[in-house]
């Protein structure tokens, strides 16, 4: 009976390790999507910059500045974010994160039968 419990264990922790092993590539996936919105986002705010200076006007303070970046960084986002590609990366790395979290969880419902801890009922029952 031991045994077979400390297999469950092994099992669950190996589960565990598994859907970490998912999440990190699904998260590095993702992470390039990201990356290529931002690199995108950096060319397009050079090219515009230098089409202000081509046209002889300035940016003359921070808050005009952003105001030029965060348009041009919403609608690469929002253009990238678009696609069925990025929707998938994106919906896998959401799907493996949740599976992550459960696997997390059941894993560490088991640390206190491990380390032969008491259960809450255990505990509430004594006091009776």
């Amino acid at each position: 009976m031991v045994r077979q419990q400390h297999t469950c264990e092994i099992d669950q922790l190996l589960k565990t390790l598994d859907a970490l092993i998912q999440l990190s590539q699904a998260s590095f996936d993702y992470q390039l999507v990201l990356a290529d919105i931002w690199v995108k986002a950096f060319l397009e705010l050079a090219r515009e910059l230098a089409f202000y200076q081509a046209k002889g006007e300035k940016i003359d303070n921070l808050r005009q500045f952003l105001e030029v970046w965060s348009s041009i960084f919403d609608r690469e986002f929002a253009q990238k974010f678009r696609s069925e590609d990025a929707q998938a990366i994106q919906g896998k790395f959401l799907k493996v994160a949740m599976s992550y979290w459960l696997e997390q969880q059941q894993l560490l419902e088991g640390v206190p039968k491990m380390v032969e801890l008491p259960s809450c009922n255990q505990v509430d029952e004594s006091k009776v």
